[in-house]
């Protein structure tokens, strides 16, 4: 229902699912402060129809994009240098 909380069985269930979605091995493996980032970006269907028409792979695409960035970031740093 639209506008109710969930009740405290219905919490209950959503953290146990949780609790087992997540890894505790990689929770207590990494054990420093890096930390995996999340990019949002809203679209319209056109908009998101037009780009997977071009790029069937947005993702690795966007990923590819981001990576060649920072790789030439520091390479202009390190010849800078």
């Amino acid at each position: 229902m639209k506008g109710e909380l969930p009740s405290p069985n219905e919490i209950a269930s959503i953290r146990s699912f949780y609790l087992l979605c997540t890894s505790p091995v990689r929770m207590l493996g990494r054990m420093s402060n890096d930390r995996d980032r999340v990019i949002s970006i809203t679209l319209s269907e056109q908009e998101w129809q037009a780009f997977v028409a071009r790029q069937p792979q947005p993702v690795v695409w966007l990923l590819e994009r981001i990576r060649e960035e920072v790789k030439a970031q520091t390479q202009q740093s390190q010849s800078a240098a």
